[in-house]
């Protein structure tokens, strides 16, 4: 996963093809990639791993991920990945058969996170201390970062005007991603989640994107899934890095980017299409992707 999203506009394997654009900042030592993964099948790909750090925010998809004297780690989104490497390694992944990933990454070469990232350096150093290769570490995205991957996937700027947004924004991710992977565990939450809980959160989810028009309530959603109000509303959050309703929105909201951008609706038919009134879609379509509407359909 985390090497391919550095190959942009080609198609890596038989397996996997790669759709995006990248920008490089400060001499090489911060980069940014946004785009997609489509997967023909679910073969292990087999990447090397740059040495540094890398961030990726991952949406709604999953995928499989092998990194050298690590066990095999199921990925699921949204949420960020965090890969440290300090040496000369390979990394595997695989994607389910059919399935497209859209994904925002951020590089720190090593240098910088030693020079510029003390704190965070030291982090990851006793993190992976006594493992002889890449260290993993997984969080749920939060709806900041999400928010502000959308801004990136949706940045209508041109030229150096759109290398200084870029840059600010792939700071402003790293910044919350390191925040996130960093934040000590609560320990005021005793919530168990089984496996069998998760996937009846993420079969609430799915009822939610297919339903956004008419959502069920929280009630309602509960009862289908066979989940309680307390394991629903507080395992969804920390499932996903969002409540309930909050996911929805933002659910909505990237539902109805994709409309304006394939051209085929106007901003009334898009927002009423995703459950929205006009006039409150485009204060929350600004809010989410930081332009308006009619600037995408442009």
């Amino acid at each position: 996963m985390v090497e391919k999203a550095l190959e942009i506009g080609k198609t890596i394997r038989p397996a996997v093809s790669i759709g995006g654009s990248v920008a490089s900042f400060y001499d090489g030592t911060v980069s940014l990639t946004c785009g997609h993964i489509c997967a023909q099948s679910t073969a292990w790909e087999t990447e090397p791993l740059t040495k540094g750090l890398k961030l990726v925010v991952v949406d709604n998809s999953e995928l499989l991920c092998k990194l050298p004297n690590c066990e095999k780690t199921r990925i699921v989104g949204p949420c960020i990945c965090a890969i440290w490497n300090e040496s000369d390694c390979e990394g595997m992944q695989s994607f389910p058969t059919g399935s497209r990933m859209q994904f925002t990454a951020i590089s720190l070469s090593a240098s910088a996170v030693k020079d510029r990232l003390p704190t965070a350096f030291e982090r990851l150093s006793d993190a992976s201390k006594g493992a002889s290769g890449p260290s993993l570490a997984v969080t749920s995205a939060s709806a900041a970062v999400r928010a502000l991957c959308a801004q990136v996937s949706a940045c209508p700027l041109r030229g150096l005007s759109r290398t200084l947004y870029l840059s600010g924004k792939a700071l402003e991710i790293a910044a919350h991603a390191l925040d996130s992977l960093q934040a000590a565990p609560s320990n005021t939450d005793d919530l168990h989640l089984s496996t069998a809980d998760i996937d009846k959160l993420r079969h609430a989810r799915d009822i939610l994107t297919a339903r956004m028009r008419q959502p069920p309530s929280l009630a309602e959603l509960g009862q289908s899934v066979g989940l309680n109000p307390r394991k629903l509303t507080v395992g969804f959050r920390r499932v996903f890095g969002d409540s309930v309703f909050g996911y929805l929105q933002s659910a909505k909201l990237d539902a109805a980017y994709r409309l304006l951008v394939e051209g085929e609706m106007s901003v009334s038919c898009a927002a009423y299409s995703v459950g929205y009134s006009p006039a409150h879609f485009s204060v929350a379509f600004r809010k989410k992707f930081g332009v308006s509407p009619k600037q995408v359909c442009l």
